[in-house]
């Protein structure tokens, strides 16, 4: 179950993830997404994402449909900030037809214009979608709030952005990102590199005219706005109709993705808020009864080095001065004496388990490994799970002095009052 990684003779970076599934997955990811626009175009890779299956050269819209279900494929795709991964799970034998199909809407796309018009209002609907959606409203604002705008922004974009975009503009972005060193090739499942080469070949273009390698280096340096300084202990208060709990988050830097404590830091998060055996479930939900569901974990905003500790719960209203209030008694009584010897085995054996629950498919090794594999051109499972094994109940309390050690960024939705 390794991961081997080559170029072929026109130059694509390929990542085989080699495992013994009678299903694989081929995809094309490319370092591109929210992070690389600009207010203007906000959305516009998103936008790209969802017209790639629109129609090439070759195919129109309802032929792609149709060749991706004879194949025994469900295609798919999402953008985040840093990459668009383009994917295709299907049997094993279907990844000649998988490979010659995603390189030709990767490479001749043609955006038809009736058809980007007609994705404009999906994509409206998917926004208002996320709106409608409490949770999904309240993730959105704290983007906006709390984070500099090119990592905060919402990747699907504003309604006016997503409405004046046009297909000069597409047709420019998705040149612009599509240089040789900005995309890597994956495939994942019971198949030989030797043959992937062939097959990648003889389906892609033997010569590339791409402008430039985008690069992590264009990436903006900072993350937090200057609301994060305010001296109030709840930074950002939004009250919204038809809900009837309210939702606290509260937020912190954590770690760099590359960092060689990245194991242990996911270890001690777990600790604090990953389970029914954490200290947060522990304290606030089993002791005092406060909330259903509440946690606490690391989370990505733009791979690999803006990171962030997330910790959530929902309660009623007249509960959530005391929820933060325990919280944050939590994590500095972790800061100050450390974990025991129990809680750190109960949270490294979670996080390992988790990791092999959602490492066990030819879809699930792909998508673990996706940024790894398209920023530092590496990645295997094994190297992970090894990671996990090794991390040290004396490296997380080190961490906890130094990571819980910070200033606290709450932020809470309320039910709006009648």
């Amino acid at each position: 179950m390794t991961t081997e990684i080559f170029k072929t003779n026109n130059g694509i970076t390929v990542a085989n993830i080699k495992n013994e599934s009678s299903m694989a997955l081929f995809g094309i990811v490319v370092l591109a997404g929210s992070n690389y626009e600009t207010p203007e175009v906000a959305g516009i890779g998103h936008y790209v994402e969802h017209v790639g299956f629109k129609g090439s050269e070759k195919r129109n819209w309802k032929q792609i449909n149709e060749e991706f279900a004879k194949m025994g494929s469900s295609p798919n795709a999402y953008t985040s900030n840093s990459e668009i991964f383009y994917h295709s799970a299907c049997p094993k034998e279907s990844i000649p037809q998988a490979i010659e199909l995603m390189s030709d809407l990767f490479f001749n796309s043609t955006i038809p214009v009736e058809e980007m018009e007609k994705e404009r209002n999906v994509i409206i609907e998917e926004k208002k979608m996320y709106e409608d959606d409490p949770k999904g409203a309240f993730t959105i604002m704290l983007g906006e709030k709390f984070f500099q705008w090119n990592i905060g922004h919402d990747v699907i974009g504003t309604f006016d952005s997503i409405k004046s975009i046009t297909r000069q503009q597409i047709l420019d972005y998705k040149k612009d990102k599509t240089s040789l060193d900005n995309f890597v090739f994956i495939c994942s499942g019971n198949i030989d590199s030797k043959d992937l080469k062939k097959y990648i070949e003889d389906n892609t273009p033997k010569e590339h005219i791409y402008l430039r390698s985008v690069g992590t280096n264009d990436l903006a340096g900072g993350m937090w706005t200057d609301i994060i300084n305010k001296e109030d202990k709840v930074k950002f208060l939004l009250e919204k109709e038809n809900i009837t709990q309210s939702m606290v988050y509260m937020m912190m830097p954590a770690l760099s993705a590359d960092d060689s404590m990245y194991y242990s830091e996911a270890v001690l998060y777990k600790a604090c808020g990953g389970g029914m055996y954490s200290r947060l479930f522990s304290k606030i939900r089993e002791e005092l009864g406060l909330c259903y569901s509440v946690g606490m974990y690391g989370q990505s905003l733009s791979y690999p080095d803006r990171r962030i500790a997330n910790l959530y719960g929902y309660t009623s209203p007249e509960n959530v001065d005391l929820f933060i209030e325990e919280s944050e008694k939590v994590l500095k009584e972790v800061m100050k004496n450390g974990l025991d010897q129990n809680i750190f085995e109960c949270a490294k054996t979670d996080y390992l388990a988790s990791v092999l629950r959602h490492t066990e498919t030819s879809v699930g090794k792909a998508m673990y490994l996706v940024n790894k594999l398209l920023v530092n051109k590496k990645g295997n499972i094994e190297d992970i799970v090894k990671g996990i094994r090794e991390v040290k109940i004396e490296n997380c309390n080190k961490l906890a002095e130094k990571l819980l050690n910070q200033q606290y960024n709450w932020a809470v939705m309320n039910p709006k009052k009648a």
